[in-house]
């Protein structure tokens, strides 16, 4: 009987111990859970604590790695080429040509003797007509019956000498080709004289102009 005690307490005991050896297992924990901050939120995976909060150098690359990639100078029909970089830097932008001046054909004085006469216009007198057709000024006058005090007005005709006798002198007033631009007041025949040698009609000519279609401020080109 008191074998039978005896064995009944070394079972009671072995299971006791079994008991206690399980439920010491179950206080170790079977796999580590997810870190959290200090604030209590989990934090990324890979990152770490250090003294001052998350090292989150691991979680940055991670997530630049996962950007999709940015298309620049895309082309069509050209291979494309990407970059991993949000901020692509833009490429620069060639000023454009620098504008270039149209060539001037100057227009050409058609060959010939001087006219038989003229008839003057505004502004204009006699030199400035011995200028323009290259005649000798002092036949210009005799033949006409003026002086060089001599008054003459608008509409009045000039015979032309016809001797071949050129002008003495120098013929131009300025240098030319020119750019002129046109004042008050201008006509093409009072710029014509200014030039000397110049004729109104080759202004005209070289400029498309007519009387009507021209303005203070114009710049046109003397031949």
């Amino acid at each position: 009987m008191n074998r039978n005690s005896s064995v009944r307490t070394i079972i009671i005991l072995v299971v006791i111990g079994i008991v206690v050896i399980g439920l010491t297992s179950c206080k170790l924990p079977a796999s580590k859970g997810p870190q959290s901050t200090s604030d209590g939120f989990p934090a990324p995976a890979g990152s770490k604590e250090t003294g001052s909060g998350i090292d989150v150098s691991t979680f940055a690359t991670q997530t630049a790695q996962a950007l999709p990639p940015v298309v620049i100078n895309q082309t069509p029909g050209e291979p494309v080429s990407t970059s991993t970089s949000p901020n692509p830097v833009a490429t620069s932008v060639p000023p454009p040509p620098a504008p270039t001046e149209a060539p001037v054909v100057y227009v050409q004085a058609t060959p010939g003797g001087p006219p038989a006469s003229y008839t003057l216009q505004s502004g204009e007198f006699p030199f400035c007509i011995a200028r323009r057709f290259n005649v000798d000024i002092n036949e210009l006058l005799s033949i006409n019956g003026l002086t060089i005090n001599s008054s003459v007005s608008a509409g009045q005709v000039l015979k032309i000498p016809q001797t071949g006798n050129p002008f003495v002198g120098e013929r131009a007033l300025k240098p030319h080709p020119d750019y002129y631009q046109i004042q008050s007041g201008d006509t093409l025949n009072t710029i014509a004289c200014s030039y000397g040698d110049v004729s109104p009609d080759m202004i005209a000519l070289q400029n498309n102009l007519t009387s009507d279609n021209y303005n203070p401020g114009d710049v046109i080109i003397i031949p």
